[in-house]
């Protein structure tokens, strides 16, 4: 159908009587900054915006990543019991052994293994165990880091330079397990209990890696250039010590936020 004629007019008459041709110089600016401040304020809503996984609908699915997490918890308490921390930090003598290598490439494998399903379920139908509190970005970014930090460690027999921090990070599924009991309907004490072991936790793996990787370093510093490609493959470890860092200066801004657990 044709456009009426009267109907053009009266876009004509409105435009004619709402903004002049000729408007000020004032006028306009009024219309830019107003234009301007509008767009500002769309833009620190969908920044302001957060939007958190909810949990798988069936609820036997979190049931079954918390089982995975407790049974990788009780392994890695068991590698930390046995870890012959005494030459954690040796320069000479940094490897842990044989038998501890295999304790903590096989818990590596088993928290691996959690994170990449987990990733899964949140890259697919956008479900999260953990849940409420994660967003899909932010367990991205602490899963798959993580997952391709200990893939590049293992393929490139890095590990026997990093199996005390890695025996320390086997302790963290205790955290991610009270995360999920806690949606599984745990007692709300459950909360506080699982932010004072989450500091102590991440304040012992930040001083052990961020120990750990210096330790390298002067190992690589003694050797020379011929461990510039180790020195390079350590270095992908200042992106864990940056993240637990920030997670610590998020614990400590909500405690004296709250002055509470």
């Amino acid at each position: 159908s044709s456009f009426p004629l009267t109907s053009l007019w009266q876009c004509y008459d409105y435009i004619n009587t709402s903004v002049p041709l000729h408007a000020p110089r004032d006028s306009w600016s009024s219309i830019n900054m107003t234009t301007t401040r509008s767009v500002a304020d769309s833009g620190k809503k969908k920044k302001s915006e957060r939007v958190e996984m909810p949990p798988p609908p069936y609820a036997w699915m979190s049931w079954m990543v918390l089982i995975l997490y407790i049974i990788v918890a009780a392994e890695g308490l068991v590698v930390f019991y046995k870890y012959p921390w005494r030459d954690s930090l040796s320069v000479e003598h940094y490897f842990a052994g044989a038998e501890t290598y295999e304790r903590v490439a096989n818990g590596q494998l088993h928290l691996c293994g959690i994170y990449i399903i987990e990733s899964l379920l949140a890259a697919g139908p956008g479900w999260c165990a953990m849940s409420p509190g994660w967003t899909r970005f932010e367990l991205f970014v602490h899963h798959v880091p993580y997952v391709a930090a200990v893939c590049l460690a293992f393929w490139g027999n890095h590990v026997d330079r990093w199996t005390a921090p890695m025996t320390m990070v086997l302790l963290t599924p205790m955290n991610e397990g009270m995360f999920i009991a806690q949606s599984l309907g745990a007692p709300e004490g459950l909360a506080k209990v699982r932010r004072a072991f989450g500091f102590c936790a991440v304040v012992c793996l930040w001083v052990c890696e961020t120990l750990t990787l210096l330790r390298n370093y002067i190992l690589h510093y003694s050797i020379g250039l011929d461990s510039w490609p180790n020195f390079l493959a350590d270095s992908v470890a200042l992106g864990g010590v940056y993240y637990h860092y920030m997670l610590l200066g998020l614990y400590i801004r909500r405690w004296k936020k709250t002055r509470s657990l």
